[in-house]
């Protein structure tokens, strides 16, 4: 006859497997308590002076401390003590067990860090009742850690995007008064067209990046998703490096265009456009005006990703910075460039870069300058 299978238990609590620390220096209240919470599924170390249970917190620190006070070598109050000043210790409950009922004693205990106090002589269902009740206490106090760490992080994420949006509006204000003011100094006809066709550029710009921040403050931005689509890589990057000489028109940089092997590519080609704003506008404030600002997109030779490449001709990316360089708020602008940035612009090229899948990095251009080069993946 086969025996019988266990039967599935109905419920498993939260708290089972939690580890005790029981320090207690006599042998029968010691084992009665040791007893009582196997028996509830914890798993229960033991120690029976402070020394031993101080040992026992630096080799694994439990999830609870049942605590006796009359120790043989100190005050149970000194483990207690050192328990709070441990990295995790502010969260780990203590229950007292104790037979002195006066309120000076537990005025002594309390401001040592004790959460709970339970009296000889010890009833098993009060014992697990107040474990249960201290370890339920610990998770709640874990989970408001975390939920208050995510608050804080979402407060920090959005204040970054409120930042590189600002970052971004700034740059398309900037060609907007460029073109109004060109405008103003020229009236030609043939001329009044060019400069509106640069404002209504200017406009719609304005107009995107507001719509596509007013999308993002509904959501986390930990969470934004691309919208990929075909890409024509000539005309977009054609038409990408255009609306940006509203950016440079007055820098007077000429900018070289160049495409090889590529005439597809997938990917949110409006991210993409914003990042490639942002790598030509790094490159025109710090390369000196009249040199030429080159833009080459190309194809790997694994033939699974490509390459889109910013190179300019400024004073490079010092080796200490090239790992940093990408990181929020640093800056390696030349030192006489009037032209300062807030540090934004290449942290957002690097979110685009990882969104994608692909890298970013920087690497000396030669004879001189800086070569910033997006990897991504064709598909």
């Amino acid at each position: 006859m086969q025996p019988e299978e266990p039967r599935p238990r109905p419920y498993v609590r939260s708290d089972e497997g939690a580890r005790i620390l029981v320090v207690e220096d006599v042998p029968v209240t010691l084992e009665f308590v040791r007893f009582i919470l196997a028996e509830s599924r914890y798993r229960v170390s033991t120690a029976t002076t402070v020394g031993e249970g101080l040992r026992a917190l630096e080799e694994e620190p439990p999830d609870l401390v049942v605590l006796d006070l009359l120790l043989p070598d100190a005050n149970g109050l000194e483990l207690c003590r050192a328990l709070r000043l441990l990295p995790a210790g502010e969260d780990i409950p203590v229950l007292i067990i104790t037979g002195d009922d006066s309120p000076t004693s537990h005025s002594a205990a309390v401001r040592a860090g004790a959460d709970d106090f339970l009296r000889k002589p010890i009833l098993p269902a009060e014992l697990q009742t107040r474990v249960r009740s201290l370890l339920r206490l610990r998770r709640l106090r874990q989970q408001l850690r975390l939920d208050v760490e995510a608050i804080l992080d979402l407060q920090v994420r959005q204040e970054e995007m409120v930042q590189f949006v600002m970052h971004d509006l700034k740059n398309m204000l900037g060609a907007l008064l460029i073109s109004v003011e060109l405008a103003e100094e020229d009236t030609r006809g043939a001329d009044w067209r060019k400069h509106q066709h640069r404002m209504a550029t200017g406009a719609r710009n304005l107009q995107e990046t507001v719509s596509m921040f007013l999308d993002l403050s509904l959501a986390d931005h930990a969470n934004l998703a691309l919208q990929p689509e075909e890409i024509s890589a000539r005309a977009w990057l054609h038409k990408a490096v255009a609306e940006f000489s509203n950016l440079g028109s007055r820098r007077r940089h000429p900018y070289e265009v160049t495409l090889e092997g590529l005439t597809t590519v997938n990917g949110d080609a409006h991210l993409l456009r914003r990042a490639i704003f942002n790598l030509l506008d790094n490159a025109s404030r710090i390369a000196p005006e009249d040199s030429p600002i080159h833009v080459r997109a190309e194809a790997a030779p694994d033939g699974t990703r490509w390459r889109l490449m910013v190179c300019d001709q400024g004073p490079g990316v010092p080796e200490d910075l090239k790992e940093r360089i990408f990181e929020r708020f640093v800056r390696a602008d030349a030192p006489a460039s009037p032209r300062g940035g807030k540090g934004l612009g290449l942290a957002f090229c690097k979110l685009v870069a990882e969104l994608h899948g692909g890298t970013i990095r920087v690497e000396d251009h030669q004879p001189m300058g800086s070569r910033f080069i997006f990897d991504l993946p064709l598909g």
